[in-house]
C-alpha cells in the first residue's frame, strides 16, 4: 500500500495530518492492484459500520433523517465531504421522498481516479445505518473525472425508532459529552502550542527586523571607519542594546556608542574566511533577558563581520585601484605604440600574401604556358611524322607526353603543398591494375638502379585491380623507389611487394640502406623535412614524401616508414580492402596521344594576324594569348575550319572584335593592357551577338578567378595546359550549340511574323489584282495619242503598272515568307540551276561583270525553284551593291557529302555590326521603296528548310554570303541510318 508513497505509515496514522491529491490517488491505486473495484467499495462500506464511527452515529440519530445526512455531507463547500477532499465538487438533487442523486466533479488539473468513487459508493450504501436506517441501494456510473451516484434509501422515522431515541438519550449524551471534553483538552493543547510558537516567532521577527535596520544602515558606506562607528550606533538604536564597542586588529581602529553596564556585558568575535578581525562587545538594558540578547547577537554578528570584511576589501580596493590607474595609464602607453607596431605587421603581412599569391599565379603561368607548347609540338610532330617514326621514336614521343601531363600534375600538387593549401588535393579514382603498374615502375627505374649500382626487383599479384588514381599512385610508388634508390649504397638492392589480404592492400618499398632512427621516422612525412647525410646531393627538397603522404591519405590509407630487423627500411602503404575491384575482364591502356597540332616553330606573329582554312570556313575566332609562339600554335591549330583572328594583348583584342565580329573568342586571363576577365565582360557588347561564346584559356587555376570569369559571360574554362583535341572539341560543341540557339532564335522571328504576312499578303493580292485586271481595258478603251509614253496619261498608266507589279512581288514574298511546308527534295546539279539564276536576276546584273567558279561534285539535294529564288536573290543582291563596273564571283565547292555555294562581289560589304540584322524580316540597308526587306529572311528560310545553312562571312575584307547544302550522298547516308 505504501510503495511509492512519499510518507511513513506513521505520518499516514496521524488524524491531524492531509496527504495531496495526488497522493491519495496513489494510495488508492496501490489499493486496486490487490483488490477489485467491487471489493474497495465493500471495504468502505464495512470501514463506515466501524465502531469509530459510532460517535457519528449517536449525533446523526439525534439530528438527522437520511435525506438531512446526505444534504450534510454534499453541501458544497462546507460539506463533511468538502472537509475531507478540497478538489471534489459535489452536486445532488432529492428524486421523490427517499432517491438522491449525486454528482461528484474532480477538479481540472486533478487525477481522476475511479478507485476513489468506487469507495464513496461503498460509503453512500452504508451512511443511512448512522441514522438507524437500513443500508442504501447505490449505483454507480464514471465518466473520467466524474462520478454520477443513485441512491434509494429510507428516510421515515417509525414509532419504534423514535422510542429508541428517547429512551437511549441520556447515554447519547453521556458519550456526546465525554467525546466533547476530549477535544476541548485536545484544542487547549493545541493553544498552548501556537501561543509558544507565536512567542517564538515574535522573537525571531524582532531579530530580523532588528539585522534588516543593522544591514541597511552599515551597508550604506564602504568607508571603514564610519562602517565600525555605523555598527556600534545600529547596535544601540535598531538592536536596543545599552552600549556597544567594536575593536578591529588591523588596521587598529576602535568605536564605540551608548553607556556601558558591565554586569550585562555580552562579547563576541567577528571572523572572516581568513580568520579574525576583531572584537564586539556589547551590554543589555537593564532587565532585559540576557538569552535573548546573546541570540540575536549571534544572529546579527555574521552580517556585522562581512561589513566589516567589505569595508577592509574595499579600502584596499581604493590603494589597489591607484596603483592600477597608473599601472593601466603605463600599459595604455605601451599598447598604443605595440598597436601601432601590429599595424604597420599587419600591413606588412598583408602585401607578403598578395605577393606570394601573386607569385604562385606567375609560376603557375610561367610552369603551364611552356607546357603548353610542348603538349601542342609533340601533338604537332606525331600529326606530320608519325607515319616515318620507328618504333623507338614513337615510344620517346610518348614518353615526351606523358611525362609532360605528369608534370602538370605535379606543378599543381607542388604548388598546392607551398601555398599550404592541402585541403584541395584530390584523387580521381578509375579501375587500375596495381600489379601491372608497379612492374612498369620497376622497369622505368631499372636503368638509375643500374647505374647506382643496385638491384632492383618487384613481388607481386600476375593481376590486381583496385579503385586508385593511376597518376597518384604511381607518383607514391615512384617517389618511395626514388628515395631508396638515392639513399641505399652500391651493391645493396630494393624490393618492391603488393601484398592483399582480406582486411587491407599492402605496398612495401624495401631497402638495404643504412636506416632511420625512431625521431626521424616520425617526422620523416613532415613538410620540407629531409634526412640528414654527408652527401649533400642526395638530399631533397622535402616535398616528396609530405606529398606522399597526402595522396595516400586522400585514398583514406596510411604511410609509414619502419626499420627491417635485417638492416635498411620499409616504407609501407596500406590502403582499406574496400577498394578492390573484382570481375573486371580488361582495362583499356592508355594510348599514346595523336593529336594534330599546328607548326609552332614561327616567331613573327603580330596582333591582328588571320589565318583562314583552305576551303569553307565555318565560322571566327578570336584568340587574346599575350604569348605569341602559343596564340599561334593554337591560331594554326583552329585554322584548318575557322577563320583564326590573333590578338596579343586585351586592348588589341577588343578593337579586333570591332573589326572582324567574331562568333567565338578564346582569350587567356593574365594580359597587358586588359585582362582576360574584363574582355569577356565587354566582348558581346562590341559585338552585339548575345550568343556568341566565350572561352577561357588560361593557367590561373584558383577558384575566384574561375568564378569571375564565369559570371563575366564566359560559357567554359579551360586550364594550361590543354588536350588539343580536348579543346578542340570544346570549341565544335559551343559552334553547335550557338548554331541551334540561333536557329531556334530565326524560328522564332518566323513564327512570330507569319501571320502577319499571309494576311497582309491576302489582302494587298486583292487590290493589286484589281488593278492589274483594270490597266488592260482601260488601255484599250483610250486613244492611243492619250497613252503614249511621251502623254500625262502613259506615264500615268505606267506608273499604275509598275506600282501593280511592284504589289505583286511583295505578295510572292509575303507568301513565301508564310509557306513552312516540308520540302521534296531531289538531286539537282548546282552548275544549271545557278546560270537559270544568274539568268533572273540580269537586270541587277548590267553593267557587272559575273564570275563563276563552280568546281562541285555531284548533285545538291533540294528544291530546284526555291534553291533558283535564293540564288538569284544573292546575285541580284550582290550586283546591286557592285554596281556598273564592279564585279560578282560564285563559288561552288563540294567537300564531305555537302554543297557549298558563296556569292561575293566588289561593294562595300556588310558592316560587321549589320551581319546578322539583315536576316531579319523587314530590315533593309537599301533606300525607301527599292526593297522590302524580306529578301534575305525568305532566303535563309528556305535554305533551313533545306537542312542547311545561310551566314555573311569575311572575305579578305570583302562580304561573302555563303549557302552550304547537303548532297546527295549525305541525305542518302542520313536516310539509310534512319
Amino acid at each position: 500500500m505504501l510503495a511509492g508513497i512519499p510518507h511513513d505509515l506513521a505520518f499516514l496514522k496521524s488524524s491531524k495530518n492531509r496527504v495531496d491529491w495526488d497522493v491519495w490517488c496513489l494510495l488508492l491505486q496501490n489499493a486496486g492492484s490487490m483488490w477489485s473495484l467491487e471489493e474497495l467499495s465493500d471495504l468502505n462500506e464495512a470501514f463506515t459500520r466501524s465502531p469509530m464511527f459510532s460517535y457519528v452515529g449517536v449525533i446523526a440519530r439525534l439530528l438527522f433523517t437520511s435525506r438531512d445526512l446526505f444534504d450534510w455531507i454534499c453541501k458544497r463547500s462546507v460539506g463533511a465531504g468538502n472537509q475531507l477532499f478540497s478538489c471534489v465538487t459535489p452536486t445532488y438533487s432529492h428524486v421523490g421522498n427517499d432517491s438522491t442523486v449525486i454528482k461528484l466533479e474532480i477538479h481540472e488539473g486533478f487525477q481522476a481516479s475511479p478507485e476513489f468513487m468506487w469507495m464513496t459508493r461503498g460509503a453512500f450504501i452504508a451512511m443511512p445505518r448512522l441514522v438507524g436506517s437500513g443500508d442504501a441501494e447505490v449505483a454507480l456510473s464514471v465518466d473520467g473525472r466524474i462520478g454520477t451516484f443513485q441512491i434509494r434509501y429510507k428516510n421515515k422515522r417509525g414509532t419504534l425508532a423514535g422510542l429508541v431515541r428517547w429512551i437511549s438519550y441520556p447515554f447519547t449524551a453521556r458519550q456526546v459529552a465525554r467525546e466533547l471534553k476530549s477535544t476541548n483538552e485536545h484544542l487547549q493543547e493545541r493553544f498552548y502550542e501556537l501561543e509558544d510558537a507565536r512567542a517564538k516567532l515574535d522573537r525571531q521577527a524582532t531579530r530580523l527586523r532588528s539585522a534588516h535596520s543593522i544591514s541597511s544602515v552599515i551597508h550604506s558606506d564602504l568607508d571603514l571607519e564610519r562602517t565600525v562607528q555605523l555598527i556600534t550606533t545600529s547596535l544601540v538604536e535598531q538592536a536596543k542594546f545599552a552600549y556597544a564597542e567594536i575593536t578591529l586588529v588591523q588596521p587598529a581602529i576602535k568605536a564605540s556608542c551608548g553607556e556601558a553596564n558591565a554586569e550585562t556585558a555580552i562579547d563576541c568575535s567577528l571572523t572572516s574566511q581568513t580568520g579574525p578581525i576583531g572584537t564586539l562587545r556589547v551590554h543589555a538594558q537593564r532587565g532585559a533577558d540576557l538569552a535573548e540578547s546573546q541570540e540575536l547577537l549571534a544572529f546579527v554578528e555574521p552580517t556585522l563581520a562581512l561589513a566589516v570584511q567589505n569595508a577592509l576589501a574595499y579600502r584596499e580596493l581604493q590603494h589597489y585601484k591607484a596603483g592600477l590607474e597608473k599601472l593601466v595609464e603605463e600599459r595604455t602607453t605601451e599598447l598604443k605604440k605595440a598597436h601601432g607596431d601590429l599595424e604597420g605587421l599587419v600591413a606588412e603581412l598583408r602585401d607578403a600574401q598578395a605577393a606570394r599569391e601573386k607569385f604562385f599565379g606567375n609560376i603557375s603561368h610561367e610552369i603551364r604556358t611552356p607546357l603548353s607548347l610542348i603538349l601542342l609540338a609533340a601533338a604537332d610532330i606525331e600529326r606530320r611524322s608519325g607515319h616515318v617514326m620507328d618504333e623507338r621514336s614513337k615510344g620517346a614521343l610518348g614518353a615526351v607526353n606523358d611525362a609532360a601531363r605528369k608534370l602538370v600534375r605535379l606543378v599543381d600538387e607542388l604548388l598546392l603543398l607551398a601555398a599550404g593549401q592541402e585541403g584541395k588535393l584530390v584523387v580521381a579514382r578509375e579501375p587500375t591494375d596495381l600489379a601491372g603498374m608497379i612492374k612498369q615502375v620497376v622497369l622505368a627505374w631499372r636503368p638509375a638502379a643500374e647505374a647506382a649500382g643496385l638491384q632492383i626487383a618487384g613481388n607481386t599479384p600476375q593481376r590486381f585491380v583496385a579503385s586508385v588514381d593511376p597518376v597518384a599512385f604511381e607518383r607514391v610508388v615512384s617517389n618511395l623507389v626514388s628515395n631508396a634508390i638515392k639513399y641505399t649504397p652500391r651493391g645493396g638492392h630494393v624490393d618492391l611487394e603488393l601484398a592483399v589480404t582480406e582486411q587491407s592492400i599492402r605496398v612495401s618499398v624495401s631497402d638495404t640502406g643504412p636506416g632511420i632512427d625512431a625521431d626521424l621516422a616520425q617526422r620523416l612525412f613532415g613538410r620540407f623535412e629531409r634526412a640528414s647525410g654527408d652527401d649533400r646531393r642526395k638530399v631533397g627538397t622535402g616535398i616528396g614524401l609530405s606529398l606522399v603522404k597526402q595522396l595516400v591519405e586522400a585514398h583514406d590509407g596510411t604511410v609509414e616508414a619502419i626499420a627491417r630487423p635485417t638492416g635498411g627500411t620499409e616504407f609501407r602503404v596500406v590502403l582499406p580492402a574496400t577498394l578492390t575491384l573484382t570481375n573486371i575482364v580488361a582495362l583499356a591502356p592508355t594510348p599514346l596521344r595523336t593529336n594534330h597540332a599546328p607548326d609552332i616553330h614561327s616567331t613573327g606573329i603580330t596582333s591582328g594576324a588571320v589565318f583562314r582554312p583552305t576551303g569553307l570556313s565555318e565560322g571566327t575566332i578570336l584568340v587574346a594569348e599575350d604569348q605569341p609562339r602559343l596564340a599561334e600554335s593554337i591560331a594554326a591549330l583552329f585554322s584548318e575550319q575557322y577563320t583564326v583572328v590573333v590578338a596579343l594583348n586585351g586592348l588589341a583584342a577588343l578593337e579586333l572584335v570591332k573589326q572582324h565580329q567574331p562568333q567565338l573568342l578564346i582569350t587567356d586571363v593574365e594580359m597587358p593592357g586588359m585582362t582576360g576577365i574584363e574582355l569577356a565582360a565587354a566582348f558581346r557588347e562590341a559585338t552585339g551577338d548575345r550568343l556568341a561564346p566565350i572561352i577561357i584559356l588560361s593557367a590561373v587555376i584558383d577558384l575566384r578567378t574561375r568564378v569571375a570569369g564565369l559570371e563575366a559571360g564566359a560559357v567554359d574554362y579551360v586550364t594550361k595546359p590543354f588536350d588539343p583535341s580536348e579543346l578542340k572539341a570544346r570549341v565544335q560543341a559551343q559552334f553547335r550549340m550557338r548554331d541551334l540557339a540561333m536557329r531556334l532564335h530565326r524560328a522564332e522571328q518566323l513564327s512570330s511574323m507569319g501571320i502577319l504576312t499571309s494576311g497582309l499578303a491576302h489582302e494587298l493580292r486583292n487590290p493589286a489584282n484589281g488593278i492589274v485586271n483594270a490597266i488592260v481595258p482601260l488601255t484599250e478603251m483610250l486613244p492611243a495619242e492619250l497613252i503614249g509614253p511621251e502623254t500625262d496619261a502613259g506615264q500615268l498608266l505606267d506608273a499604275m503598272r509598275s506600282s501593280a507589279d511592284q504589289i505583286a512581288f511583295l505578295v510572292r514574298q509575303l507568301l513565301g515568307f508564310r509557306n513552312r511546308a516540308d520540302l521534296e527534295l531531289r538531286p539537282t546539279d548546282v552548275a544549271p540551276l545557278v546560270q537559270r539564276a544568274v539568268t533572273l536576276a540580269r537586270e541587277a546584273m548590267a553593267g557587272v561583270e559575273i564570275r563563276m567558279n563552280l568546281a562541285v561534285k555531284g548533285r545538291a539535294m533540294c528544291a530546284a525553284p526555291l534553291l533558283v529564288q535564293v540564288v538569284a536573290n544573292l546575285v541580284e543582291n550582290a550586283g546591286h551593291a557592285a554596281g556598273r563596273g564592279g564585279w560578282v564571283e560564285v563559288r561552288g565547292t563540294s567537300a564531305g557529302g555537302r554543297i557549298s555555294l558563296e556569292v561575293s562581289d566588289s561593294g562595300p560589304g556588310v558592316p560587321p555590326e549589320l551581319r546578322e540584322r539583315i536576316f531579319e524580316p523587314f530590315f533593309t540597308t537599301k533606300a525607301p521603296g527599292k526593297g522590302t526587306g524580306l529578301g534575305l529572311s525568305v532566303a535563309r528560310a528556305i535554305i533551313h528548310r533545306h537542312h542547311g545553312t545561310l551566314e555573311v562571312q569575311d572575305r579578305n575584307g570583302r562580304t561573302a554570303f555563303v549557302l552550304d547544302l547537303p548532297g546527295e550522298t549525305n541525305i542518302s547516308t542520313k536516310a539509310n541510318a534512319v
